[in-house]
């Protein structure tokens, strides 16, 4: 008769009979909690979150409780009360109280185990084990306003086709989503066609711009919405010789090009 192996009880009566019935999975994941944005507008709702499942499922709830951690989160200054919480995952919400504060994540163990549903080859139970656990600190900065943000657009071949890399603005997750773009500058040798799109789902604008020209987002003929834009693709308005792209010999990719943007809470 063929016996399943034993899955990893954490039962101290088991111990002997349970350290061969499984496979442990270790990972290190020293940063466990985040806060969502770090870099906030005023009026912003901020998100404390922390997450030791990720895709796992517990194959045992009442197993899966004898292993959850306990995670204290306190914020310097003080904008929402000393938070305790055991549990695998765990979320809450707070309004920042000062241009700049710390949010504080502890934690009362280096490691987390968390028993899956998966299995290995073998048929053993799968234990997922995080390492390498420590308490720090997150800053959170009010965004100022005329925040400038320089973007490099590295040059480069499709192929035989010559681009320049698009680059995203600032925004969601890391920067508010009420974080806007003013306008945006050229500052190459050359003039360049600017093209914005994310701001909606198929949305985009394009112009072009003389050397040391801006794109106003709120000038006449642009359309409503453009600020909302998060990505930014350029391009020269003119051939450049020098460049040579090849799909199968020697390339001489298109200089890299730099935009900035000026950004504003709106």
């Amino acid at each position: 008769m063929t016996r399943k192996p034993l899955s990893c009880l954490a039962f101290a009566a088991l111990a002997a009979a349970t350290a061969g019935g499984c496979t442990l999975e270790r990972s290190i994941i020293p940063t466990w909690g985040d806060v969502t944005p770090s870099q906030f507008c005023p009026g912003d709702t901020a998100t404390v979150a922390w997450d030791f499942l990720g895709t796992e499922t517990c194959r045992n709830e009442r197993l899966c409780a004898m292993y959850h951690p306990t995670v204290q989160v306190s914020s310097s200054p003080v904008a929402f009360p000393p938070v305790a919480a055991t549990g695998y995952r765990g979320s809450f919400t707070f309004s920042p109280t000062a241009d700049t504060m710390l949010v504080n994540f502890g934690i009362d163990r280096s490691e987390v185990r968390v028993p899956t549903i998966r299995t290995d080859a073998e048929g053993r139970d799968i234990d997922a084990v995080r390492g390498g656990l420590r308490n720090y600190s997150i800053v959170m900065d009010r965004i100022p306003d005329g925040q400038e943000t320089e973007l490099v657009h590295d040059g480069m071949c499709a192929g035989s086709t010559p681009v320049n890399a698009p680059e995203t603005l600032p925004g969601p997750p890391v920067s508010s989503a009420n974080l806007r773009l003013v306008s945006l500058c050229n500052r190459n040798g050359v003039p360049v066609v600017v093209t914005l799109n994310g701001s909606a789902p198929g949305a985009t604008y394009t112009q072009a711009l003389m050397i040391g020209e801006c794109l106003n987002t709120d000038a006449p003929g642009v359309p409503a919405g453009t600020d909302a834009a998060r990505v930014v693709e350029v391009r020269p308005m003119f051939f450049d010789p020098s460049v040579r792209c090849s799909a199968t010999g020697a390339s001489t990719p298109p200089p890299t090009l730099r935009t900035v943007a000026v950004m504003a809470c709106r």
